[in-house]
């Protein structure tokens, strides 16, 4: 997502709308004086919109398979795909069968996983879209392995032609080193409880009021502190000899004939 965000502004970090950075779109936790959801008020945001989800083929508006917007689908290997999805979900301590790791993949890999199983979500989009002109199908590891190659192919897809000087500000700016620190920057200042950084006159202009405003500058870049690793091959550190195998003889099953490779390592 924040590859599309430079993209769109020539690589200037800072001339990102910070105010229409999107979470997954599906995502509201509904608590006393809690914002509406982000799906209502992304109606009223400026075009171009960048919306990130997570929802399956199915719920995905009708409008899109009729080729208006333009999706760009990340495929991530699944071993991985998983170890992030427990190191994210695991400490959140909201669904009792997600405590025991041996309990988590069993369940990653079922249709009872939120948004179904990691074979059913890619496979339901690949099979379907993979075709279609306002979708671009992109690999995690052949983006950890060419990210400038990845920005070239993502910007001629939305019809921009960046400059040499343009695409070597994305590549900077979305690399894992620069992500860290910028997208940590709230959790940080919420932690030492210090002040935000001041913020410029261009994002007052495009600051929310009200309890958006509250929202926006106790999360400054517009992301939860999320990034850990991102590497491939982590699966790894938590995958036993047997789970492995079970992948793996379910992933020569579900695969077979889709015309769709995975790099593991």
């Amino acid at each position: 997502m924040e590859v599309v965000n430079l993209i769109l502004v020539d690589g200037h970090e800072d001339k990102i709308n910070r105010a229409q950075q999107s979470y997954p779109v599906e995502f509201h936790i509904q608590r006393p004086n809690a914002p509406p959801p982000q799906y209502k008020t992304m109606t009223e945001w400026k075009a171009p919109r960048v919306i990130m989800t997570h929802l399956t083929e199915e719920l995905m508006p009708s409008q899109i398979y009729q080729g208006k917007g333009k999706v760009v689908y990340v495929i991530r290997n699944p071993k991985d795909t998983t170890v992030s999805n427990w190191k994210f979900i695991g400490p959140m301590n909201f669904d009792p069968k997600y405590e025991k790791w041996d309990d988590f993949v069993r369940e990653s890999f079922s249709e009872d996983m939120v948004f179904g199983s990691w074979f059913t979500h890619v496979l339901n989009f690949w099979k379907k879209h993979r075709h279609d002109k306002n979708f671009l199908f992109l690999k995690y590891e052949d983006m950890k392995r060419d990210l400038k190659g990845a920005a070239i192919q993502i910007s001629d897809f939305l019809g921009k032609n960046l400059s040499d000087e343009a695409i070597e500000r994305v590549v900077e700016f979305s690399s894992l080193k620069s992500m860290k620190a910028r997208f940590n920057q709230a959790k940080e200042a919420k932690d030492t409880k210090e002040e935000a950084p001041q913020s410029t006159p261009a994002d007052k202009a495009s600051a929310p009021s009200g309890d958006g405003a509250k929202a926006a500058t106790s999360r400054k870049i517009g992301a939860p502190s999320i990034i850990r690793k991102g590497i491939v091959g982590d699966w790894k550190t938590m995958f036993t000899v047997a789970q492995n195998e079970q992948v793996d003889a379910l992933y020569r099953e579900k695969m077979a004939g889709s015309g769709l490779t995975i790099q593991f390592e």
